[in-house]
């Protein structure tokens, strides 16, 4: 495998390559990406403009004169991986393209608006193109070039031993490792565990650990080397780049099964029009990165380059996974630990107050005890929120539902207790009847607006009766308000959980059906907890 960094690239447009300048360090700001109000030259032939202009200027290369190479055009943002944010930035500031700004972003913070639509930085370089397959974008990001920069996964030990392969490394005690929902470093231990019985049942173990939501439990990469170097001792996958910047006297090696590589994408994310607005700030980026200099200064930061030498120190020759297998591991990954968002409608019409079976039990009760569990036991992770719903019942003034505590983290500051704290005063809410029909279209625009395309988005619908509330819509109406409230950008599940038999299945189904849900009754006392369980275990 060649340690040069891939220079092809796709839908007709530039080549370019990378530049960076020493000492890559992580900007504590958060990324803002600000735009210009400016005219729209819309259509494809502006974009056609582009891509002529920017190859045509990249092919002027590193022979054309100073004068050529004046850095034009309007203010532009560009938002790149935390560790490639000040070398880009220093590369463009020595190149004098000041309208350029460059924001460090981590990789959530651009995936986010982008499956949603929000407003997006007007280039992304993230560190790793296979974070696009963790979504599907409202709108598709063009390719200006397929790899600004290159760095191979290594594996890193603290005892001053060489590990060669993921076996050795998964033989630790201490292996050390990182979220790959959040570091694409550590998707190569992920990788490497497929097909190995032990190596799974470890990486079980760490994701659970990952899933509880504290940030501890899968420390950054400069965060995990640290460690390494502090009680020399210990193995952990980051990246070559930093491995080189924050711990080159530890041993290091890429395993020799394939090792994941970063790619460093250079991604126009503008919409059509703006990037003909800014068509000529996109092609100074695309000559400056294609610089001689930029080559040297990501080089000296620790990345592989196209037009540079090695960067010192490295770990030589590498091979690269398969995509495929990389691609099917991080699947597998996602639907095993992919993170529930939720809220929890809970019906408190008057029949809820009534026994359960033969014991004493209230319905509401049996209801209160599943849903503190499944807070108990949900990792820290997960965001939850809770409503409750009766037809103008005491509490609910006007209206059909109220919001008790909004969804937030689990791992949020006193989420969990305030939670517990609203599911004890359901009982005094009790009374009314069941106004299923408008709190399920309710509850389910309430969470197609606040979707988060990294989780698993769902309503949680409780109740034990069928919809009485003479003001709201039928049935057949509210389906075809669910279908029309649906967004394929942001899909969202209502899972019915009927409370007992006298809960209006065919009316959950209806609900179920019309947003890709499930239905499920809890016809004995005991079934409720088993119930909840089995739809929060939905992905």
């Amino acid at each position: 495998m060649s340690d040069k960094a891939d220079t092809s690239t796709s839908k007709a447009l530039a080549i370019i390559e990378p530049e960076e300048p020493t000492g890559p360090t992580e900007p504590a700001q958060q990324p803002r990406f600000r735009r210009e109000t400016i005219g729209v030259i819309a259509g494809a032939a502006g974009v056609l403009a582009l891509c002529l202009l920017a190859t045509a200027l990249v092919a002027e290369g590193k022979s054309g004169s100073s004068s050529d190479r004046t850095c034009l055009g309007p203010q532009m943002t560009v938002a790149v991986a935390p560790e490639a944010a000040t070398v880009v930035g220093n590369i463009l500031e020595d190149a004098g393209c000041g309208q350029i700004e460059v924001e460090s972003a981590k990789a959530d913070q651009v995936l986010q608006p982008m499956a949603l639509g929000g407003e997006l930085p007007d280039v992304w370089i993230p560190d790793s193109s296979l974070w696009l397959d963790r979504i599907t974008p409202a709108t598709e990001p063009v390719t200006l070039r397929a790899s600004m920069a290159s760095s191979p996964v290594v594996l890193v030990s603290g005892d001053g031993l060489t590990r060669t392969s993921y076996a050795e490394a998964f033989a630790e005690d201490d292996l050390l490792m990182g979220d790959p929902q959040r570091m694409m470093s550590a998707l190569g231990t992920v990788v490497a565990s497929q097909a190995k019985p032990a190596r799974e049942a470890r990486l079980e173990a760490y994701g659970e650990r990952i899933a509880s939501g504290d940030e501890a439990a899968a420390p950054t990469d400069s965060g995990r080397l640290a460690e390494l170097q502090t009680v020399m001792s210990g193995v952990t996958a980051t990246s070559e780049q930093q491995w080189s910047t924050y711990a080159p006297m530890l041993k290091a090696a890429a395993p020799k099964e394939g090792t994941v590589v970063l790619d460093y994408p250079v991604l126009i994310t503008a919409d059509s029009s703006r990037r003909n607005t800014i068509a000529e700030s996109i092609t100074s980026l695309a000559r400056v990165l294609d610089s001689g200099a930029a080559d040297t200064a990501l080089t000296q930061a620790g990345f592989r380059t196209a037009g540079a030498g090695k960067p010192s120190p490295n770990v030589g020759a590498y091979t690269r996974v398969d995509a495929a297998s990389v691609t099917s591991a991080a699947a597998a990954w996602n639907a095993k630990l992919r993170p529930t968002r939720t809220i929890a409608v809970v019906d408190v019409s008057g029949s809820m107050a009534w026994p359960a079976g033969s014991g004493a039990t209230t319905r509401l009760q049996l209801t209160q005890a599943a849903a503190s569990e499944a807070v108990d036991l949900l990792p820290g992770g997960a965001a939850v929120g809770l409503w409750a719903f009766s037809e103008k019942s005491a509490g609910m003034l006007d209206e059909d539902h109220t919001v008790l505590v909004p969804t937030r983290q689990l791992a949020t500051k006193d989420q969990r207790a305030q939670l517990t704290e609203a599911i004890a005063g359901l009982t005094a809410r009790t009374g009314g009847g069941t106004a299923l029909h408008d709190t399920a279209l309710a509850a389910y625009q309430a969470a197609v607006a606040a979707y988060d395309p990294l989780a698993s988005n769902t309503v949680l619908l409780f109740t034990d009766g069928t919809n009485d509330d003479p003001d709201s819509m039928d049935l057949d109406e509210l389906v075809r308000q669910l279908e029309a409230a649906s967004d394929p950008r942001r899909p969202v599940r209502v899972l019915g959980i009927g409370i007992t038999a006298d809960a209006d299945l065919g009316a959950l189904q209806a609900i179920a059906d019309a947003t890709g849900g499930a239905a499920y009754v809890a016809e004995r006392p005991e079934d409720v907890g088993t119930v909840l369980r089995e739809a929060l275990a939905q992905r």
